[in-house]
């Protein structure tokens, strides 16, 4: 039989790791909402691209990019919750990557090339994270 100190420390741990795992599912969450807003914001920058208002697309897309930096490949939550399987961390790498490419759409010369970059190269990069982040919360 286990004394009763002891049994009051295993207690104490459980409850300390069920409230852990409440959360991380809740930082999970919230990350997905803000991935979900992110998505609709994108097509808010497309459609001021494909409408000729590309100072807007810039500075609504940078600004959104920059919601990112709290929340990178550097922070300890994202890295606890996305490297435990190796392919998730390098995953989630390879995303925040794309973020920080993505930042400088400014410095593009045309709509087209910010189109080209949004839709070629930034939009099959979150598809991907996204679904993967939705696998992890799961």
């Amino acid at each position: 039989m286990l004394s009763s100190t002891y049994q009051d420390v295993v207690e104490g741990v459980l409850a300390l790791v069920e409230r852990l795992e409440k959360a991380e599912q809740q930082f999970l969450q919230n990350y997905k909402e803000f991935l979900q807003t992110v998505e609709e914001g994108i097509g808010s920058v497309a459609y001021f691209y494909r409408e000729g208002f590309e100072e807007n697309g810039d500075r609504l897309f940078t600004q959104m990019m920059e919601g990112f930096d709290p929340i990178s490949s550097d922070n300890m939550t994202m890295l606890y919750l996305f490297s435990q399987k190796k392919e998730l961390g390098s995953e989630m790498q390879v995303f925040h990557e794309k973020v920080e490419k993505a930042k400088k759409i400014e410095e593009l010369s045309s709509i087209e090339e910010k189109m080209e970059q949004l839709t070629s190269e930034f939009m099959p990069a979150f598809q991907r994270w996204k679904i993967l982040v939705d696998n992890v919360a799961e």
